[in-house]
């Protein structure tokens, strides 16, 4: 099974079985990109916004 895996990532992989198409794996790893990507803009913001605030403090 582990080989079956690994082989639906291999560009040349021509075996019969594995777990998942090139589309499937494409679509989930743009999946997965985005969220991450999301989840990070999201931490940026929120460590911006902080920021903001502790030097509006500090002028006053």
């Amino acid at each position: 099974m582990y080989g079956s895996m690994i082989s639906s990532f291999s560009p040349n992989a021509n075996l019969e079985g594995t777990l998942l198409t090139r589309e499937q794996v494409e679509e989930i790893s743009a999946r997965i990109s985005k969220s991450v990507s999301d989840n990070v803009a999201k931490q940026l913001r929120k460590a911006m916004d902080s920021s903001s605030k502790e030097k509006e403090g500090h002028k006053g």
